[in-house]
């Protein structure tokens, strides 16, 4: 028995290390024929998702530039509204301003004008009640006298009358 069984284990060994060496051969040759191709694919899957993945990133990257670019762009339209509205009220104050101190400046020069027209109207008035006073006071003094005045005695007399006249004037008006 011992020589049978010597003859099996001898068998064995061969029959592994055969087996051993079919396995790495087939290994060998799978590698070669399978583990190589699908190691590319896993890596140009790796790289496809690797790109995706960086391109998304990219993308978001720009969205939120875009993001941020846009709420800048926002914030100085609403300080630029908000400066045009402030523009706007500082023009309307100043065009009221200047209506109200047109219009005072206008309502003064209608007030002066009307000041010195009356003013003028007085005057006429005056020298005309002074021609009346004079005409009136010929005639009086011609029917009073019934003579003939001379002439430095006339004009002696209308002095006398005008500053009557005025003092009286004065003391009316």
């Amino acid at each position: 028995m011992g020589l049978e069984w010597q003859k099996i284990i001898q068998s064995l060994n061969l029959t592994v290390i055969a087996n051993w060496i079919n396995f790495a051969i087939l290994a060998a040759v799978l590698s070669w024929l399978l583990f190589k191709p699908a190691k590319e694919f896993i890596q140009e899957k790796r790289e496809r998702i690797k790109s995706r993945i960086d391109s998304a990133q990219e993308r978001e990257q720009t969205a939120e530039e875009l993001k941020a670019q846009r709420q800048r762009e926002l914030r100085e339209a609403r300080e630029r509204r908000q400066e045009i509205i402030k523009e706007a009220e500082e023009r309307a104050d100043k065009i009221v301003e200047d209506a109200r101190e047109e219009a005072e400046e206008q309502a003064s020069r209608i007030v002066d004008q009307a000041k010195k027209e009356a003013e003028q109207e007085r005057r006429e008035v005056l020298e005309e009640l002074e021609k009346q006073y004079v005409d009136v006071a010929m005639v009086g003094a011609e029917r009073v006298l019934k003579r003939e005045i001379s002439r430095e005695d006339h004009e002696e007399f209308l002095d006398s009358l005008f500053e009557d006249i005025q003092n009286r004037e004065l003391d009316l008006g």
